[in-house]
């Protein structure tokens, strides 16, 4: 697997697909793997993902950073890539890192997607990432904060379709885990997000995509966002929480696979 890297640190990137190029940045505790359900359904892009630092096979942060640091690692990748100029899908913390992407070389973003991100935190949003800090900080098993998590971020209607502990236990027997610390600094940067009075420069095409059952980041975080870039269109994906490329993939690729093709 290639990688590059930024910052000092390296990152693992895959290149695959052909079309025009689409990179995939990742949200708060997810690998590549997160899109294995959304992959085959975006045929006809060439799909550019990484793990972002903290995270799968890219190395561990030695210090605490930000989500423009992280959009410097996203960066280095389209470089390593070889590509000038991409559409950019962000989702959750990744769409903050998008965020900052798009502000920080407007020159390397195509059509940008927003999904299930916010431009800045409320009391509500504060406080469930303060739980879920003390929540990492404090239990130690593995299944039982793997489970505290996955039941913030799925819908209702997924999780009355899966058993929660043993779907996370098949997931940390695939080997997909975050050390404490990992986890901790990239849940800082979802604690320190603040584009809202940035957002009028954002220039790129952008899609705000909200779930109607995302119990994380609410529908009218996303309207906001789209509220404040100029001519951001906004749709809404049913029967989700806050994983849409997860809980209703084909949903979720039929409405960036338009919004990327301009239709």
């Amino acid at each position: 697997m290639p990688t590059t890297q930024n910052d000092g640190l390296e990152l693992a990137y895959q290149v695959s697909g052909e079309g025009p190029p689409v990179l995939i940045i990742s949200g708060l505790s997810a690998e590549r793997s997160f899109w294995a359900l959304a992959r085959p359904l975006l045929a006809g892009f060439t799909l550019i993902e990484f793990d972002n630092r903290d995270i799968g096979k890219s190395a561990r942060a030695k210090g605490p950073y930000d989500a423009a640091d992280m959009a410097r690692d996203a960066l280095a990748v389209l470089d390593a890539a070889g590509i000038p100029k991409a559409h950019v899908i962000g989702h959750s913390m990744g769409g903050m890192i998008a965020q900052e992407l798009a502000l920080m070389a407007p020159g390397r973003v195509d059509r940008l997607v927003l999904s299930n991100t916010i431009a800045r935190n409320d009391l509500y949003t504060t406080e469930i990432l303060r739980l879920l800090r003390e929540l990492r900080l404090q239990l130690d098993n593995e299944l039982t904060f793997g489970a505290a998590l996955t039941s913030f971020v799925l819908g209702m209607k997924t999780l009355k379709k899966i058993p929660l502990f043993a779907s996370v236990q098949q997931s940390l027997d695939a080997g997909l885990y975050q050390e404490k610390d990992a986890f901790l600094r990239q849940l800082d940067v979802c604690a320190k997000v603040d584009t809202i009075a940035r957002l009028g420069r954002i220039s790129a095409p952008t899609l705000a995509i909200y779930c109607d059952d995302d119990r994380l980041f609410s529908p009218h975080m996303v309207r906001e966002i789209a509220d404040g870039i100029n001519g951001a269109a906004l749709d809404e994906i049913l029967d989700s929480g806050h994983c849409p490329m997860v809980e209703a993939p084909a949903n979720f690729a039929t409405t960036v696979r338009a919004f990327l093709k301009g239709s």
